[in-house]
């Protein structure tokens, strides 16, 4: 991400978002939130189905007793602040700065389109996530600016900076909170690594380093994990192959080994299972727009972290 350049909000201190309820109060347009608890194993120790939109298929689901390595994405996954989060935010920064012509919600429509343009220019089409050679790297902090200079011209709000609005965004995710099981969950999977023959735990995640950093250490996550990778770091975005492979590499294991653990249709369960790991698809919320790129099926899916578990308990059974 920009070296302030996010799709996350700031200035907290001021006017710090409304925090959102838990998902199984949460009423939002854009999302309905679904049951906490179940786990659902539509692919564990199968063969893959073929996937959606031509993509070549991938390989089979591991077992559970074949995971040495979880994987765990950041944002929407570990942290309370995901997609739905970005209109609000910059709702309250242009009201901060006495903007009143617009709303949050133009200025993000506009910013949203044209990153989606930029992205398909430069190979990062939703509809095509694996196509094409690996695009070239730009963070989040340069590419966030350049979405708000964008967003600012087509919605006419002058006087405040692009970099300035990447910026608040950066220090919002900065200060996001874990969701209320992240800690319960960790420390059980922590538990069972001896019993389970050295289980690593990482977080890996689509972040610029200038948010992400502060944010595990604000919420204590650094100190529960045993590395951190980020793609600023590794200088290649999900659901790229590259991301998962340096994950792989880290870990020093196959790759069907790696348990993906992340909130994103097109991101993490698109890409964990294209790079050949298992994924445990955590869905807070439904929504169809989101999903239309779950191009495979994760191997694992729930409502929260607390099914992980299950899968793990049931590796080291």
């Amino acid at each position: 991400m920009a070296r302030r350049a996010g799709r996350h909000p700031g200035d907290a201190d001021r006017h710090p978002p409304r925090r959102r309820r838990p998902d199984h109060q949460l009423s939002r347009q854009g999302g309905r939130p679904v049951a906490a608890r179940t786990v659902d194993s539509p692919g564990a120790g199968a063969p893959s189905a073929a996937p959606s939109n031509g993509l070549p298929p991938a390989p089979p689901h591991p077992r559970p007793e074949e995971i040495r390595v979880v994987a765990l994405d950041c944002y929407g996954t570990l942290l309370d602040f995901d997609e739905r989060g970005f209109a609000p935010a910059v709702e309250g920064l242009l009201r901060d700065r006495g903007v009143t012509h617009t709303s949050g919600e133009a200025v993000w429509a506009a910013w949203t389109e044209h990153a989606r343009e930029l992205a398909k220019r430069h190979g990062r089409d939703p509809d095509r996530p694996l196509a094409g050679p690996e695009p070239p790297f730009v963070s989040f902090a340069e590419s966030w600016t350049t979405h708000f200079a964008h967003a600012f011209r087509e919605t006419a709000v002058e006087g405040l900076p692009p970099a300035e609005a990447t910026g608040f965004l950066f220090d919002l995710l900065g200060r996001a909170q874990p969701y209320p099981e992240v800690a319960e969950v960790i420390g059980a999977l922590r538990d069972a690594a001896p019993r389970g023959g050295g289980l690593k735990i990482v977080v890996a995640s689509n972040a610029d380093d200038a948010h992400l950093g502060p944010a595990l250490d604000r919420s204590g996550i650094r100190g529960l994990v045993d590395a951190v990778i980020s793609s600023e770091g590794v200088r290649s975005y999900k659901p790229r192959r590259p991301f998962f492979e340096a994950v792989r590499a880290w870990a020093g294991v196959e790759t069907r080994q790696v348990l993906y653990v992340g909130d994103s249709p097109h991101a993490d369960v698109t890409g964990g299972r294209a790079a050949g790991m298992g994924v445990y698809w955590v869905r807070r919320y439904e929504d169809a727009d989101r999903e239309k790129h779950l191009h495979y099926e994760p191997t694992w899916r729930s409502a929260d972290l607390r099914g992980l578990l299950d899968v793990i308990g049931a590796r080291s059974a």
